[in-house]
């Protein structure tokens, strides 16, 4: 039995020593292709067929997506709000031709203008965050539905204050009288 546990560990010293020898001669190699200048390794990323975006090329790309985004939605939303605005002309023109009272017609109008104004001084939503939402996706939905009036802002405000690793998901309640503060405390909670 003691011929057996010898060889055994014989073998365990002769394994280790070949490890360790493989591994002092092999180091080299290792710290060379880890010791690549930084316009090295972007050359050689970009020989592999991929860009690379420093910080701030990186935010005005980001930007500018999300800008390009904005503005095709804005479209969309014009051209809803004509077509609102030409059916409304027909129901008055309907309406005028039926000789319905003015008066009720009045009445209509100051109770549009009462539901515009009540909009414009407190705007609720509520937020659904999925999986995978990154900062800018969710401060770009907050701005669009008027709770904060700018979505970089809110987005850094995240960013500086580490809220962005801590976003919880699930629906989220928001109203435009909360701050930045409040926003990214319920958000992370």
């Amino acid at each position: 039995m003691k011929q057996t546990i010898r060889s055994f560990a014989l073998g365990l010293l002769v394994a280790g020593v070949i490890i360790l020898a493989t591994f002092y001669f092999t180091a080299d190699k290792r710290d060379a292709s880890q010791k690549l200048s930084t316009d090295e390794m972007i050359a050689s990323i970009e020989d592999e067929g991929y860009h690379v975006l420093n910080e701030s090329e990186y935010i005005s790309v980001s930007v500018n997506s999300d800008n390009s985004e904005n503005k095709t939605k804005e479209k969309e939303q014009n051209k809803s709000t004509q077509k609102n605005k030409d059916t409304d002309k027909q129901n008055k023109k309907n309406d005028d031709n039926s000789n319905n009272d003015k008066s009720d017609s009045d009445n209509k109008s100051e109770d549009s203008s009462k539901e515009g104004s009540d909009k414009k001084d407190t705007v609720s939503y509520t937020l659904k965050i999925k999986s995978g939402m990154a900062p800018s996706v969710i401060s770009n939905k907050l701005a669009e539905n008027d709770i904060i009036n700018n979505a970089d802002k809110f987005t850094r405000y995240m960013e500086n204050h580490d809220y962005t690793k801590k976003v919880q998901l699930g629906k989220f309640k928001f109203n435009s009288d909360m701050s930045h503060y409040e926003i990214a405390e319920k958000l992370t909670n």
